[in-house]
Order: structure tokens, then sequence, then C-alpha cells
């Protein structure tokens, strides 16, 4: 990863003393509730601010896995064998509280599950079509598109940063359109659906997520997308051959990416400001795109990283008013 320079002192910084840096930049503002960086370090803040940043890792490094796994198996088959597994495996490590629902919880978590799958198919189809690197910058897109929707649907008030942010994600779409790259092909089209999926997931957490109900949402969520995901298969060709990149993608993206990470930012995401969150979350299409580079041997094309640029551009900068929308990146 590319090594960025720290402003402070002149010189040079590893990525994890960058991010730190970017989040004690936006937690130092006066309007900002994250208690990170004022005059005593809380430690339960800093451990929320690294787990969420270790989960926008592995959402990251998951794209070229999935794509590779997308040889052994269609789409729909391997977000209905994923999620399936997730379902069977969550409960177990939860016992018995996965199992306390009341109507209120319930509901809300039919509602999250249904973006969710929506989320997960168009990405995963979208990667059918499309490069890790370009699936993970354009699913990045939803940061930008969250603090619209909050408004949309809630009136959640919406700064000038937010828009000038939404219009660099854009241009940064635009950019990546060119016609050297290949164009805006039905897989980048496909990941757009999956990050406006993905927004309104996040949009919803903001406003449902509360402590003590997170096992239950995240059990419910993911039992919805097995459940829609095993409905929907006969629509495309189904295809499964097994293969040992298929069993280890369906291992680490079930347990991992899928039931720690969804319980992950259930649990700690509240515990810390959304502008915060916004930072680290935008941090996930930087490791799609290094995960693919070394994993796949895949290097983007000098106008996918222009406007890749544009679009974490606007990923950090609707960060420093992402507050407003109560928000989360997969």
């Amino acid at each position: 990863m590319t090594v960025g320079a720290n402003p402070k002192a002149g010189g040079h910084t590893g990525p994890p003393l960058l991010f730190l840096y970017a989040v004690s930049a936006a937690c130092s503002r006066p309007d900002c509730r994250c208690a990170l960086w004022e005059n005593s370090l809380s430690w339960d803040v800093l451990a929320a601010c690294l787990i969420l940043f270790a989960l926008s890792a592995v959402w990251g490094l998951t794209f070229p896995l999935v794509q590779a796994a997308l040889r052994s198996a269609s789409p729909l088959v391997f977000v209905t064998l994923r999620f399936t597994l997730a379902a069977a495996i969550f409960p177990i490590l939860v016992w018995p509280r996965a199992f306390r629902l009341n109507r209120d919880l319930t509901w809300k978590g039919l509602a999250l599950g249904l973006f969710l799958f929506g989320g997960y198919a168009f990405q995963t189809i979208g990667l059918a079509h499309t490069t890790a690197a370009r699936s993970g910058f354009l699913t990045g897109t939803l940061v930008p598109m969250t603090p619209l929707f909050a408004w949309l649907l809630f009136r959640a008030r919406i700064g000038l940063r937010s828009l000038a942010a939404a219009l660099l994600a854009f241009l940064g779409t635009a950019i990546m359109a060119q016609p050297q790259t290949g164009g805006l092909n039905l897989g980048d089209i496909l990941t757009l659906f999956c990050a406006v999926s993905f927004a309104l997931q996040v949009v919803l957490v903001g406003r449902w997520a509360v402590r003590g109900g997170e096992i239950q949402l995240t059990w419910l969520q993911i039992l919805v997308v097995a459940a829609l995901g095993a409905l929907l298969v006969p629509t495309e060709a189904p295809r499964l051959e097994l293969s040992p990149v298929l069993l280890w993608a369906l291992a680490v993206t079930a347990l991992l990416a899928t039931a720690f990470g969804l319980w992950g930012q259930l649990r700690y995401q509240p515990r810390i400001s959304a502008t915060a969150a916004a930072i680290i979350y935008a941090f996930e299409p930087v490791f799609a795109g290094v995960a693919s580079w070394i994993l796949l041997g895949v290097a983007p094309a000098g106008a996918t990283l222009v406007g890749a640029s544009f679009i974490v551009a606007g990923m950090v900068l609707t960060s420093t008013s992402l507050s407003e929308a109560q928000a989360h990146v997969p």
C-alpha cells in the first residue's frame, strides 16, 4: 500500500498511523461526538475504531476471493451458500440470544435483510462481469450516497461538504467509464445498485441499531439473505463445482465477513461518531484494490486509478459531515 505523508512531521507514515491521524483530525472538530482525542484517551472508543478498521479490511480483502470463487459457483448459489452457512454458525456462537425476538426487532431485521440481500446479490453478480478493484471502488460510493438517502428518508440535514462529496463520486464514476477502461459495463452498473442497497441498509442501521438487539438483528439479516438467495437461485443458470478455492471463500466470507462482520458493525459502530466511522469504512475499497493487485495480479488502469481517487476523495470529504446521517461499507 502506498505510504502517506505526515503533514506535521513532514516525513512519511504507514497506513495505521495515517488512519489514526485521519480519525483524530475528524474527531478534533468541536461538533464531533467522538471523545477519542480529548483530554484522556477512551480505550473503549479506540477499540471500536480498530475493530471497525479490521472489519473494513476483511470486507475489502474478500473482493478478489469472491471473484475467484465465482469460477466454481454461480453468483446466487454462492450468496445462498455463504449466508446459509453463516445462519447456521451464528446462533451457535451466541446461543440462545439470537432467538429472543419481538415484533419490532423482527420487522426491522427483515427490512435490513432485504436491503442487505440487494447489496450482496448485486455485488456478487456484478463481480462476474467486472474486476475486483472496480467493484470495490464502486461499492465505496455508498459513503457519499448515505447522507443523501438519510435526507430523503428522514430529512437529515445535508451540508455543502456532503453535496460536494456526491459530485466527486459522480465524477469518479464518469472517469472510470472512459473508453480505454472498457466503459461502464454491466458489472459496474450492478455494483452501483449494490451501493444503493448498502447505503439504505446503513441509514436504517444507524436509526435502528440498539444495544442488546444487535445479535437478533444480525441473525435475522443473515436469515433473510439466505432465504431470498435460495428462492432466486432458479432465476439464474445454477452452477456449483466444489473446489478448494470455493470452500476457502465460503469459510472466510461466512464466518469473518458475514457473521462476525455484521455483528461487529451493529455492536461497535454506535460507540463512535458517524464521522470517525465513515473515515474507517472509506478504507474498504483501498483494501479491495490492493488485494486485487497482489492476489490476482490485476493492476488497475490509469483512468480507473484517477476515477478511484475522486471516489475516495468524496468518501473522505463526506465523512466530515456524515454524523448527520448516522451511517456505515462491504
